[in-house]
């Protein structure tokens, strides 16, 4: 951890222990939250934390804003930061992010990453007990239990998830967002990968140890959550805590390139259109039945990677669309490397790992639709086995995804 905080942390994030040390009179806390915030209400912090009211708990509160942001979303976010800590249940220690503003194309990644070399600090210095960093955003309601939950030893945890919304439109809308990410973790649970977790950054819990190993947050402006997580799965492993639920707002925005706010306003404005949903597609669960094919193969080329040597081996595999895929990513060069490399097969599998990380994983799911296309997610869900259902998150079962108000029986 010396040598991230020496060599890696942001450099702000240094002088800001500092002033937190002396704003917090060296109190020691149990654990602490990082939370960005960006344009939002003051009433977002007494919301994110009353589930957890009353704790021995810390929220780094890092207020920011791009360099391009709008001036109404600058002149609220500066105002959040004088605010923010006289609203909040717990402690806070509010990071200024909004004077001198984030350059845009890092924002939302630099963000969490300030805010978590922060705590990173403060646990070092005894000053927060726990290793673990949690992370959350401005949509979310931490529930009481959530710092109950027995976490694992190193790596990274992702809880479970709901969005909720008043408008009955957003409701759906998040409905069907939040079923395509369950089934496409379900999917790749079912295959047998090891990166079947979703990846929300307002459901994230990272060990210190496993922060600073893979150099921390990824200062990008989207998809920081994703790259973080796939840099610890392949440390460390990344544990999926499905039960433990947090609430989140379903919010339709543009504010990030991508990601649940651009979803949620796509969805909302298709439900006008076609209010049966049918619209709305996920992958075929073929795809994930081709990712199962190419784990295997992964898997028997780690055990013996001498009968995947000769050229008349590759050729005649060219009707297999598994390993067709496998050829796109650059598995044939990738496999020559292993073959030299290494002779355990236990560096092999390992290799491979890291190899066909989730970010392969994904493409590989999109390429599938060469073979399968998408199809309609409910009609997907509605065929599939209850041992793959099941696998969905609770709430699916208590708030169903029911049939629109507006859509005649003979729409079928």
């Amino acid at each position: 951890m010396q040598r991230y905080l020496t060599r890696y942390a942001e450099p702000r994030a240094q002088g800001l222990f500092l002033q937190a040390t002396a704003a917090l009179q060296e109190k020691q806390y149990e654990r602490c939250v990082v939370v960005p915030m960006y344009d939002e209400p003051t009433s977002a912090v007494e919301r994110i934390f009353q589930g957890v009211a009353g704790t021995d708990t810390l929220a780094i509160v890092v207020v920011n804003a791009p360099e391009d942001a709008p001036r109404r979303a600058y002149t609220a976010s500066l105002e959040l930061v004088s605010s923010i800590a006289r609203s909040a249940p717990i402690d806070v220690f509010t990071v200024d992010c909004v004077s001198t503003p984030l350059p845009a194309a890092t924002a939302v990644g630099e963000a969490r990453k300030i805010g978590s070399d922060i705590a990173l600090y403060l646990h070092t210095a005894g000053l927060v007990k726990s290793p673990w960093l949690y992370q959350t955003d401005a949509d979310a309601q931490l529930p009481a239990d959530y710092f109950d939950t027995h976490l694992p030893r190193k790596g990274a945890v992702v809880f479970g998830h709901t969005h909720h919304s008043p408008d009955p439109s957003v409701q759906r809308a998040a409905d069907l967002y939040d079923l395509h990410m369950a089934y496409y973790v379900a999917g790749l649970s079912w295959a047998g990968s090891p990166f079947a977790y979703p990846t929300l950054g307002s459901t994230i819990a990272v060990h210190s140890d496993s922060y600073a190993s893979v150099r921390g947050y990824p200062k990008r402006n989207a998809a920081e959550d994703f790259y973080l997580l796939n840099k610890v799965a392949k440390v460390h492993g990344v544990t999926h805590i499905p039960h433990l639920v947090i609430q989140l707002l379903a919010r339709p925005s543009h504010r990030v390139p991508f990601g649940t706010g651009p979803a949620l306003e796509k969805i909302v404005e298709d439900l006008h259109t076609d209010p049966s949903a049918q619209f709305y597609k996920s992958y075929h669960w073929s795809s994930f039945q081709l990712l199962h094919r190419a784990l295997n193969l992964l898997a028997n080329f780690a055990d013996a990677p001498e009968k995947f040597e000769a050229d008349q081996v590759w050729a005649s595999q060219a009707n297999n669309p598994a390993q067709q895929l496998l050829l796109k990513l650059g598995f044939e060069r990738a496999s020559r490397h292993l073959f030299r490399q290494y002779k355990q097969a236990q560096q092999r599998h390992r290799s491979l790992r890291e190899w066909f990380d989730a970010g392969k994983t994904l493409r590989f799911v999109h390429a599938a639709r060469h073979y399968h296309p998408d199809q309609p997610l409910l009609r997907t869900v509605g065929q599939l086995p209850p041992s793959i259902t099941g696998q969905l998150p609770q709430h699916f079962a208590s708030r169903p995804l029911e049939r629109s108000p507006n859509r005649s029986k003979s729409d079928g």
